[in-house]
């Protein structure tokens, strides 16, 4: 309206009309610009394209509005012809000073000002405002606070600037009270529900946002549920409508699904064809996990194309497509299957692009890559280094994506990544059946200024244990991938010998210890480390036995270790697939006073017996055998089982123990094992609470002491112990906390001690 008002009045200052007859303006002379305090007049004049000379028509006029007003730093503008002398007068638009927020708790300054593409010193526009508005309300939406309002407000300041405040009013969270599906036949509403991210509200989702109210994460949803009823079978499967109803009232949305199922498919021919010249066909048929009668799964078919590439990879085929061709039947409810393998186009890699790494160094996420710019491109070495990268923990998100280049045989690879918040100080509190009440505090920044090094410290303090530590790490030390560290530590614990609430006696550890660690393969690592330690023993009980009074008093230990690790679990903090295998080697007589070697072997491995991991057999076991090199080895460094190691038994319950003083006097040789079956117990999987069924065996013995008159050592010889229970395991806020019931099967009578029931916070590794 404005710009058709700015054509008229300048039409009818450059047209004459006598007797209706109109005279042609003759070119102007000159151009006066005025109204311009911050824009400068060159500027303007580089925009408008009219120069002394030129004669003024309509079309002209057009032109130099829409140009002037494209540009953003104008609110008004006129423009009029004066005799010979143009005349274009500017209203310019505000700067803003300052922006502001008010009423925002959930969402901080910072955060919402990262979000808005506004910023002091820019140009003001309702129109940008606005935009900067409904930005924030989607920030709201997203965190579950549909009805949030947002008014932009402006204050006037001299010359020509504002302040922009952004008045916010949160409002409640839009919560889903309902979830309805209407058309399934073979799965439950329930079953349904438990697959999509989005939930019913419910009282203990309070650490939770799932139950919130998100109009992209329902197109979510439909995919997932796509994908379900995909993994069964149902190959014609379609979600016809999703409706989302928000009740006036109670201020919640009822959402619901109309889907149709379809009917259910089989596989029929499942063959793999080989397109290449120099590869055979022989072997790869066994890598085809399905056969002809089997219900169809669409997880079945990409685990088969991801084992084809990596086994074909291996080969050294890196230039290979593996094409799925379906052929489906509606008659018979079958799908054909062919692995279609052939050669791919000779792709290298031109260029790796990082972006979205705020806080973290490129170099720390390039030195995860197993791939480097100019390489032939292999999809196995790719997905390894997306899974290397997701592996430190450091993003919320991996996104690594293939973008084409100008060059037809090369691809630039673009990494696109969400930092998160690495640091972390956790304060907690709880109890344990080996140490009582307890509490603790941890610090812990896994990514140091952005260069990946891990700075940790922690203070734990129980009714019988104290500990403190402080370390640093550097995953790449000197520029190469060498994990160098040093830890600092001071502890205290009292041991119970003879019974739960009998203390035997109380050592007190302060050292040092140095280590370096490396990878000798991909999935082997190996790391050596030097510990120079102090230790006090005191507080020996008045009548424990001799072989505890012996080791009375201050030592000085200086021991060298050495690990072996080989690590193809799919996590190494809540592994559900997978094996691992270590040997670990320490020897002592450096210098100082004690003297011993010590090795050990510890293996395990883990089945998941259903697609979402639920439940999980693990078998886990471990050996170690010590010498004292011509020494009596100490208590305090032999093995021992019972308590976390050995359920079913009292911390130090099992092996060699003084007669007369019923004291635990621990082993130079042990071994145990674990099978454990990890349950769902029905319970949503927020809670985080998982069951396990378990058999513990295990036995310690020797302790290399010579029996001393009126002390004889009992259960010095190896004997089988057994034990079997149940457990329930919570994984809250504040750690993993772990409560078990265990029945000793096999053990020594009037030797071993026994416990039923255990608490453990915390975990052990």
């Amino acid at each position: 309206m404005r710009f058709l008002i700015f054509s008229m009045v300048l039409m009818v200052n450059i047209l004459s009309i006598s007797h209706g007859q109109a005279v042609e303006p003759g070119p102007i002379s000159a151009i006066d610009i005025t109204g311009n305090h911050r824009v400068e007049t060159p500027t303007i004049m580089s925009y408008i394209d009219i120069k002394p000379g030129d004669r003024i028509n309509e079309g002209k006029v057009e032109e130099v509005l829409k140009n002037l007003f494209a540009t953003g730093l104008f609110v008004d503008v006129l423009i009029e012809q004066q005799g010979d002398r143009l005349s274009i007068k500017v209203v310019e638009n505000k700067i803003i000073n300052r922006i502001a927020f008010e009423g925002n708790e959930r969402l901080k300054d910072e955060v919402l000002l990262s979000e808005i593409a506004l910023r002091p010193r820019e140009v003001y526009t309702p129109a940008r405002a606005q935009e900067a508005a409904q930005k924030i309300r989607d920030m709201y939406r997203v965190s579950g606070r549909y009805g949030a309002k947002v008014e932009p407000k402006i204050i006037e300041r001299e010359q020509n600037r504002v302040d922009l405040v952004f008045e916010v009013t949160e409002g409640k969270a839009t919560r889903v009270h309902k979830i309805i599906f209407v058309g399934n036949q073979r799965f439950s509403a329930s079953r349904l529900e438990s697959i999509i991210l989005t939930k019913e509200t419910r009282w203990y989702r309070f650490f939770s946002t799932d139950d919130n109210y998100d109009p992209d994460r329902l197109a979510y949803d439909k995919e997932l549920l796509r994908k379900y009823y995909y993994e069964q079978g149902y190959v014609d499967f379609k979600v016809c409508s999703t409706v989302a109803e928000l009740d006036p009232d109670t201020q919640e949305f009822y959402i619901t699904y109309t889907i149709e199922e379809g009917k259910r498919y089989q596989f029929g021919e499942v063959k793999i064809k080989v397109d290449l010249p120099k590869m055979k066909l022989q072997g790869l048929d066994s890598l085809v996990t399905v056969g002809k009668g089997d219900w169809f799964n669409s997880r079945e078919v990409e685990k088969i194309i991801d084992t084809l590439n990596t086994t074909i990879g291996e080969q050294g085929f890196a230039f290979i497509e593996i094409e799925p061709k379906l052929k489906r039947n509606p008659t018979t409810c079958m799908v054909d299957v062919d692995f279609v393998v052939k050669e791919g186009r000779h792709v290298y890699i031109n260029r790796i692009d990082i972006v979205g790494n705020d806080r973290t160094d490129d170099e720390v996420i390039r030195r995860e890559f197993r791939l480097s710019e100019g390489d032939p491109y292999n999809s196995v070495k790719l997905k390894r280094s997306e899974q290397r990268i997701q592996n430190l923990d450091y993003f919320k998100k991996v996104d690594i994506k293939q973008e084409p280049t100008a060059a037809p045989d090369q691809i630039d690879l673009k990494v696109e990544v969400e930092d998160k918040p690495t640091g972390s100080l956790q304060f907690s509190a709880g109890y344990s059946t080996t140490d009582g009440v307890l509490g603790s505090v941890t610090m812990n920044e896994r990514n140091l200024m952005g260069k990946g090094y891990d700075l940790s410290g922690s203070a734990q303090l129980s009714q019988r244990s104290s500990d403190f530590s402080l370390g640093i790490s550097d995953p790449y030390f000197l520029g190469k991938p060498l994990d160098a560290g040093l830890t600092a530590f001071h502890s205290s614990r009292k041991y119970n010998t003879k019974n739960q609430d009998s203390t035997g006696y109380q050592q007190t550890r302060t050292g040092l210890t140095p280590s370096i660690g490396y990878s000798l393969t991909e999935y082997l690592g190996q790391s050596w480390s030097y510990t120079i330690r102090r230790d006090l023993i005191n507080d020996i009980r008045k009548k424990a036995s001799i072989y505890l009074r012996d080791q009375r008093g201050t030592w000085i230990v200086s021991s060298a270790g050495h690990n072996l690790f080989y690590d193809k679990r799919n996590s190494s903090v809540d592994p559900t697939q997978g094996y691992y295998a270590a040997l670990a080697d320490e020897i002592a007589g450096l210098g100082g006073d004690v003297r011993y070697f010590k090795n050990s072997l510890r293996a395990g491995n883990y089945i998941p017996f259903d697609d979402d991991h639920k439940w999980v057999l693990a078998t886990k076991g471990s050996m170690g055998a010590m010498t004292g090199m011509g020494k009596t080895t100490r208590v305090a460094d032999r093995f021992e089982l019972g308590g976390e190691s050995l359920r079913g038994f009292a911390d130090s319950g099992v092996g060699p123990r003084d007669k007369t003083t019923k004291d635990a006097l621990g082993g130079l040789l042990y071994y145990k094992a674990t099978i454990e079956l990890s349950v769902p117990l029905g319970l949503p999987k927020e809670l985080g609470i998982s069951g396990c069924l378990f058999t513990d065996i295990g036995s310690v013995w020797h302790s290399g002491d010579k029996q001393k008159k009126g002390h004889p050592i009992l259960s010095s010889a190896q004997a089988l112990r057994v034990a079997s229970g149940a457990g329930v395991n919570w994984r809250s806020p504040f750690g993993l906390i772990g409560v078990s019931l265990a029945k000793a099967l096999i053990h020594k009578k009037h030797v071993d001690r026994l416990e039923t029931f255990r608490v453990n916070f915390g975990t052990t590794f």
